[in-house]
């Protein structure tokens, strides 16, 4: 296999554990253990409407699954704010890859994603099991339309849906402008907006490794975080937004400015400087 230099947004290229033997074989096994760890979501997937009949609805597998990823990855979760227990729409920042199985292991959600996602590898299949929505950029007004239409009939249902609105990652540092045209789900279902803020930390190091950005590609930018000891995140749970009444365009505006407002909270000197001057990587909407 052919290695090439990789850099992330913060220029932490992929080097090989520094303290010896010891960090080498904790790294393989690490990796050995997600590597498990993604062929059994794999097997879930091919199973996973025998295991919903026959125990805990699908949802409730996902999440599972996501639970396990999370400890795989040695991911500490800090939660603040309350959790809905009712069907919501979750917008949030978008920072990572690693966005979705943390926020799938905190609440039994439905996420939008771009098309391409379908047909990756194992990732695709784990996608599709899961019930992720496909969004097919420059699908035009019909295809956001039948988008729009499948994720209000699944709030409708009782089901938590998640949606990205800046359509692709950031340092994490500020937010891109919310697109709201997904926005109208909420609106049409009469369900609450709920705003998430992620944040990587608390030490610079992580903030900078973690953002997936730029020309990063996944096993490089795993394996980095596979050398942390530790990958803290800090998640808040903001203040709902009622949809009664409002327009998707007021409801996007109004989910930025409350996670703008947490972010500005963060003591600084633990967030990346800025946003580089590179494409950002589009994965969920």
């Amino acid at each position: 296999m052919k290695w090439r230099r990789v850099t992330s947004a913060g220029s932490c290229p992929l080097t090989m554990p520094r303290h010896g033997a010891q960090a080498i074989i904790r790294l393989t096994l690490r990796s050995l253990l997600v590597a498990a760890h993604l062929l059994l979501g794999l097997l879930i997937s091919l199973l996973i409407d025998v295991l919903a009949a026959l125990g805990p609805p699908r949802g409730r597998i996902v999440q599972w699954w996501h639970r396990q990823l999370c400890r795989c990855l040695r991911v500490k979760i800090h939660v603040h704010g309350t959790r809905p227990k009712s069907a919501v729409m979750l917008v949030s920042n978008h920072v990572s890859w690693l966005d979705i199985p943390v926020l799938g292991a905190l609440v039994t959600t439905r996420f939008v994603s771009k098309s391409e996602v379908a047909a990756w590898p194992v990732i695709g299949r784990l996608a599709r099991a899961s019930g992720t929505e496909f969004h097919r950029r420059g699908g035009g007004a019909n295809g956001t339309r039948r988008l729009i239409t499948r994720l209000t009939g699944h709030l409708d249902n009782g089901q938590t849906i998640t949606v990205f609105p800046e359509g692709t990652t950031t340092l994490g540092a500020t937010t891109r402008r919310f697109q709201p045209r997904l926005f109208a789900a909420a609106v049409e279902s009469g369900r609450s907006v709920v705003p998430v803020l992620l944040r990587y930390g608390p030490d610079p190091e992580t903030a900078t490794i973690t953002p997936y950005v730029g020309d990063d590609m996944f096993v490089p930018h795993l394996l980095r975080m596979l050398q942390r000891p530790r990958i803290v995140v800090d998640v808040w749970f903001l203040d709902s937004l009622s949809s009664e009444g409002s327009d998707r365009t007021t409801l996007a505006r109004q989910a930025q400015h409350a996670i703008d407002t947490q972010l500005a909270k963060s003591p600084p000197e633990l967030l990346p400087e800025r946003e580089p001057a590179l494409p950002r990587h589009r994965l969920p909407i």
